[in-house]
């Protein structure tokens, strides 16, 4: 694992950490009382859990993950990983601090949460990309906006898969239709069925859908199938071949070929992620 820590900044420290992984790693990451860290993950996947039979958490390639004080197993894919980590105390976002822990009074307190970057965070990262290049006098006030920015929606909503995530200000049409492919992935949705169901033609119906999902509607519909199997994949021992039907592949070819995709591994590999023990350091 190579590690450099990059600009200099006063209250907020970031490093680049990069590594290649020959077989599935399990360690330990800690962040102390009075600090948070927020990873921008651009490579690899890894699962988080605060106990050996904890709830996964999956950080995918291309997403974002804060992290409060606490203690997590992380259990690290094998292939190439390549992300920066930002830390900070407490005091260096005081006002931020103060909405968290307000929010964990009102609710079950959350230590970690993920969200991928497309659609939530692009234009914060494209800010977040410029501030870190130029590393002008202006980064540090900058890279403290971007935490302002992106922690309160990460600690917004349930944690999910979240490989096909959406926007929250769809079009009524285009949500309640998101939502139905969401619930019932292994159904057919053929591309006119579904913008009849959204109100348009199926020609400006895939235009309207990729502009405001960021993808296309067959990618999404990929997508909700690879999230159902990776939650069976990893909480149930059905077969692959089970798994691949239940939510909609027509073959267990293609579930690899998703799960690979968007994961850069194959349910066995994901698989045996899941069922470590969380024992290794």
């Amino acid at each position: 694992m190579r590690r450099a820590e990059v600009g200099q900044m006063q209250h907020v420290r970031l490093e680049s950490i990069t590594a290649s992984v020959n077989k599935t790693a399990t360690g330990i990451i800690s962040v102390p009382p009075g600090f948070h860290a927020l990873c921008i993950n651009t490579k690899g996947t890894m699962m988080a859990r605060t106990t050996p039979q904890g709830r996964l958490v999956l950080i995918p390639p291309k997403s974002l993950t804060y992290l409060r004080p606490s203690r997590w197993i992380v259990q690290v894919a094998k292939g190439e990983h390549s992300s920066m980590v930002l830390s900070w105390p407490s005091p260096a976002t005081s006002l931020l601090d103060h909405w968290l822990n307000q929010r964990s009074k009102d609710r079950t307190p959350r230590n970690i949460a993920c969200k991928p970057i497309n659609p939530h965070f692009t234009k914060a990262i494209a800010r977040f990309d410029t501030a870190v290049a130029e590393q002008s006098d202006t980064m540090e006030p900058i890279v403290v906006s971007f935490i302002f920015e992106v922690v309160p929606v990460l600690m917004t909503g349930i944690d999910q898969v979240q490989l096909a995530a959406t926007p929250s200000n769809l079009p009524e049409t285009i949500h309640d239709l998101s939502l139905a492919v969401r619930a019932k992935p292994n159904l057919p949705w053929p591309l006119r069925d579904a913008a009849d169901r959204a109100g348009y033609s199926p020609f400006h119906f895939s235009r309207v859908f990729k502009s405001l999902v960021g993808y296309g509607f067959h990618e999404y519909v990929d997508r909700c199938r690879t999230e159902c199997a990776v939650d069976l994949l990893c909480t149930t021992d059905s077969p692959v071949d089970v798994v691949a039907q239940t939510c909609g592949f027509g073959t267990t070819q293609g579930l690899r070929e998703s799960v690979k995709e968007y994961l850069g591994l194959v349910p066995s590999e994901l698989r045996s992620i899941a069922d470590a023990d969380g024992s290794g350091q």
